[in-house]
């Protein structure tokens, strides 16, 4: 995926995620909704986080953080955790942005291991 796909889709799932439901521009942007569902439903771990790379750095309100945080990134941490723990717990040490987002974050199906590991780099004060 190209920055300027990356770009269309985080785009839309802003726009999908802050419009009323059934509205036209909820129903015109759910693709993009739709699309990161598939990718965390087939395990689509580096779409995902391509995704969640993309779109964590925007100014997003506080809705949206939860919803980021108990969506795409609990769903990467639950379905490949063991394979992208090191690089989330790398960017949580460096971007204080990015660690208060894993409070959002659920255990949900992840290994104990990796459970363990968010928790530790949340709680940690850098």
């Amino acid at each position: 995926m190209d920055e300027t796909e990356l770009d269309k889709i985080v785009t839309a799932w802003i726009a999908a995620e802050q419009a009323k439901p059934g509205s036209p521009e909820h129903e015109t942007n759910w693709w993009a909704v739709s699309e990161v569902i598939d990718w965390a439903t087939e395990g689509d771990g580096d779409r995902l986080w391509q995704f969640i790379l993309g779109i964590y750095k925007r100014d997003l309100p506080d809705n949206l953080i939860a919803v980021l945080a108990a969506g795409p990134l609990e769903d990467l941490l639950a379905k490949r955790g063991p394979d992208f723990i090191d690089r989330i717990e790398e960017l949580a040490r460096r971007d204080p942005k990015f660690n208060h987002q894993l409070g959002g974050v659920w255990r949900n199906t992840m290994t104990e291991e990796v459970w363990q590991r968010v928790q530790s780099i949340r709680n940690h004060d850098w």
